[in-house]
């Protein structure tokens, strides 16, 4: 995950409120060009827009308090429960 000093001048700045307001549009705007990529191919575009969410969701992580190692717990637990439905339909 992202350390920088700058992330956490900016989300003092702007708060709380205001920052989870950020990244829902950012999230939006990622999701668009997704969309577009898949038709088009990946652009540019799309890792502008993927490194606004990356940048919003540290600053979340640093207004809302929230522990990076809960995070990685539950991204460890998606990832698993994700192989083990491969596993489940390859042997369908």
């Amino acid at each position: 995950m992202i350390e920088d000093t700058r992330i956490k001048t900016i989300a003092d700045h702007y708060g709380t409120n205001r920052q989870m307001y950020q990244l829902a549009e950012e999230c939006s705007e990622l999701a668009v060009e997704a969309l577009h990529s898949a038709r088009k191919g990946t652009t540019v575009k799309i890792i502008e827009e993927m490194a606004d969410v990356l940048i919003m969701i540290e600053q979340v992580i640093y207004l809302a308090g929230i522990d990076k190692c809960d995070i990685e717990d539950c991204i460890d637990y998606k990832l698993g429960r994700q192989i083990t439905r491969i596993k489940e339909q390859k042997n369908e």
